[in-house]
């Protein structure tokens, strides 16, 4: 086993282990800057994995004696944790006093109460696959609240680490140069939003994983003959984004429409393709069937777990394209004014995408989040440049291009109906954030990729670099600037 282990740990190309490494040490960086519980939604995250752990049920979305366990309660009243949320002038109690108080009254409140959180908890309309894991690593550990935390974050930045891996392997299955495929997993690695969910306790990192998972499975599908196994996986995959958050349900939508597009695509192949794709379907619906009766077991919904009222306005197709047209671009002539809060692209993109952190009180300088915006544009426009350029070339294969394509579109398109429904519902928020984007995070990553391929041989390494480099300094200063909220 051990030789087996150094074996496969050989054959992992340079540049891989070391983006494997940085995405370990960005993750852990991210974890120790992040106060306890400061996190986004952390601390219904962290109740909902604690309780399912130690009583192997889910919290009640409504009903319930304690919103979060003892030891986390104790903490968040009375040892200062509430206070810091979204308040920077509050530094929480890092003195060895201060821990020896915690430690001795939250022994007295776990004789007392034991562990668990029945509720209310509103985070536990979401499906349980996150919270499993996270919760059966942080009973795995001894000690109380601080020792669980602090096992649950490391366990999720291990999910970074492994999404990495799996981008760097998308990238494999389209590029054969080991640039691009250093830019793809590289952009993962370093993106400073997948860095900070890692660090802490929260459903986006898995749902990252599973979102990258399924796209590589759909790109190896298509490109190669299908197998029961691959188009299990391809299923299963799917079904995991699904259990993972209701924002997995264009995930798992994704995989079903790949799963058809193999058996057309190879249709020459008969029974023996139906028989593979069918036991992607097989793992897709058993998923998707655990994931209705959970649904109805909380009430949760696929649109946020929500169910909005089409009260306030008369929802149609004209007025979501107007909505979505004028979230990018101004708004044409005819056009009426946009219902909603003004958010759009540069709040949901960039701000919220690369450049706001802990509970939106840690914000990158507006001259950086202006770099970013001219990056992420700059970067679009050149790569539908050169796509219109090599069309020829694309159109020959399109199925790989294609199948990224509408992953991505698929990813944001949800997001974007989700955010209309709930407007019309008469929500002031528009309910959609940048780290909801991080299942297409090695999309990006892939257009990146993409460019420093196709550019001139002395030119694509400099621009991948500046790429890195720039992700990199995103997250050194995100960083930086979340320890100096937190401790100084």
């Amino acid at each position: 086993m051990l030789r087996r282990t150094a074996t496969a740990a050989r054959s992992v190309p340079t540049p891989l282990a070391l983006l494997l490494g940085l995405a370990l040490v960005l993750g852990l960086g991210w974890s120790l800057a992040t106060a306890p519980l400061q996190g986004f939604d952390e601390s219904e995250h962290a109740a909902y994995a604690v309780h399912l752990a130690h009583t192997g049920e889910p919290p009640s979305p409504s009903e319930g004696d304690a919103r979060m366990p003892p030891g986390e309660a104790l903490a968040w009243d009375s040892f200062g944790l509430r206070r810091m949320l979204q308040n920077p002038a509050v530094r929480p109690p890092w003195r060895d006093r201060d821990a020896d108080l915690f430690a001795q009254a939250e022994d007295r409140v776990l004789d007392a109460r034991g562990v668990s959180a029945p509720g209310p908890n509103p985070l536990a309309k979401n499906p349980p696959l996150y919270y499993a894991y996270t919760g059966a690593v942080a009973r795995a550990t001894p000690g109380g609240f601080r020792a669980d935390l602090a096992a649950m974050r490391m366990a999720s930045v291990l999910l970074l680490v492994a999404t990495v891996a799996v981008a760097w392997l998308v990238a494999a299955e389209i590029f054969p140069r080991t640039l691009p495929r250093t830019v793809t997993a590289g952009v993962v690695a370093l993106h400073p939003m997948a860095g900070q969910i890692a660090g802490i306790v929260n459903t986006d990192a898995l749902l990252m994983l599973v979102g990258t998972t399924t796209l590589w499975l759909a790109v190896r599908a298509l490109r190669r003959d299908p197998d029961v196994r691959g188009l299990l996986t391809l299923g299963l995959a799917g079904g995991a984004a699904l259990l993972t958050h209701g924002r997995g349900l264009p995930i798992a939508a994704f995989a079903a429409l790949v799963l058809a597009g193999v058996v057309v695509r190879h249709r020459a192949g008969g029974r023996a393709v139906l028989r593979s794709a069918g036991a992607g379907f097989a793992g897709l619906a058993g998923a998707a069937a655990a994931y209705v009766v959970y649904v109805r077991a909380t009430g949760g919904g696929a649109l946020y777990g929500g169910e909005a009222q089409f009260d306030a306005i008369e929802p149609s197709l004209r007025q979501f394209v107007s909505l979505v047209w004028q979230f990018y671009l101004p708004p044409l002539a005819s056009m009426s004014p946009r219902i909603g809060p003004d958010y759009g692209f540069g709040q949901f993109w960039v701000d919220s995408g690369f450049a706001v952190f802990g509970s939106n009180e840690v914000f990158l300088s507006a001259a950086v989040r202006d770099a970013i915006r001219l990056a992420l544009v700059g970067g679009f426009v050149a790569l539908l440049g050169l796509l219109v350029r090599r069309w020829e070339r694309m159109a020959r294969a399109p199925w790989v291009a294609l199948t990224v394509v509408t992953y991505a579109l698929a990813v944001v398109g949800f997001l974007h109906v989700a955010s209309y429904r709930a407007l019309l519902g008469g929500v002031p928020d528009p309910l959609i954030t940048g780290r909801y984007l991080l299942p297409i995070a090695a999309v990006l990553g892939l257009g990146a990729a993409t460019l420093t391929d196709q550019l001139p041989r002395r030119v694509g390494p400099v621009v991948g670099g500046i790429v890195l480099f720039g992700l990199l300094a995103l997250s050194t200063a995100g960083i930086g600037q979340t320890l100096l909220r937190t401790y100084v």
